[in-house]
């Protein structure tokens, strides 16, 4: 079972490209987040349903949809719909018996607590996948540069219910040259194991946010160990002493460019040396 997730900024405008995505990839269901959607939307797509929330107010902005094939035994469960969380989920028959899958998208105007999170989840089956295009909410846990008070509350509830976290190199690519990469985008699941998946990028679709395709299989997942810039033979203590002495400890740091060339030389010193 192949599940994508993408944030649309629009789906309607974008069917062809979803179309030609859901081919290319082999996408069984697609979490769609940020639909932009009002009930008076008509969309399809040829052997897909679409199951889709609004923003509460009726508007064109926010929501979320789950695009799935027709070929898939499953049942949509009630729409999650508040100013803070949109949310649309089904239960699905598939490998793992009956599992919930739900589409999430939080905007980032509002300061969820843990409880607010916990409200949403519990609204679930215990086994579940919850694909967030835009959780809005970042944490060095799951690879954001920085931590987010609302994704400080997001990681204690995952660690207090001990859901886990299915990940991809970073997702948000900005079209701002002045900010950089970070990881927004990614699966929260309960009662399944990661061991059972492998989760990829996909560079396809036109978005600040990369879609992000979880295969799970009923084998174990074989993962190729990451690429390293050392071995394990590396004299790390040679390491140290070779850097202490060639790194400059009182660089000029008086404006943006001295601390962008002071950064530069440093990361280039350490890499040498791994070399």
């Amino acid at each position: 079972m192949r599940i994508a997730q993408r944030k649309a900024n629009g789906l309607q405008q974008h069917k062809e490209e979803v179309k030609l995505f859901l081919k290319q990839n082999l996408t069984d269901i697609l979490l769609v987040s940020e639909t932009q959607f009002t009930y008076k939307n008509h969309y399809s797509i040829h052997g897909y349903d679409l199951c889709y929330t609004c923003h509460p107010d009726g508007t064109a902005h926010g929501g979320t949809a789950i695009i799935i094939k027709n070929t898939f035994e499953y049942y949509e469960r009630p729409k999650y719909a508040e100013a803070a969380i949109q949310a649309t989920s089904g239960t699905v028959s598939g490998l793992f018996h009956k599992i919930t899958i739900a589409a999430v998208y939080c905007p980032p105007r509002h300061n969820l607590k843990e409880e607010h999170f916990e409200a949403f989840f519990q609204t679930l089956c215990p086994r579940f996948l919850a694909g967030g295009g835009d959780y809005n909410s970042k944490h060095t846990l799951w690879g954001s540069r920085l931590t987010t008070t609302k994704g400080g509350e997001l990681a204690k509830l995952l660690q207090t219910k001990n859901y886990s976290l299915s990940t991809g190199p970073p997702t948000y690519r900005p079209t701002d040259t002045n900010k950089t990469l970070d990881l927004l985008d990614f699966f929260i699941t309960s009662g399944i194991s990661t061991n059972y998946a492998d989760v990829e990028a996909s560079y396809d679709l036109t978005s600040d946010h990369s879609p992000i395709i979880a295969t799970f299989s009923t084998a174990v997942t074989n993962r190729q160990p990451p690429p390293r810039l050392h071995t394990s033979q590396r004299c790390w203590e040679t390491y140290k002493n070779i850097i202490r002495d060639k790194v400059d400890l009182k660089p000029k740091l008086k404006t943006r460019e001295d601390v962008e060339t002071a950064t530069e030389e440093f990361i280039r010193t350490l890499q040498q040396q791994l070399i």
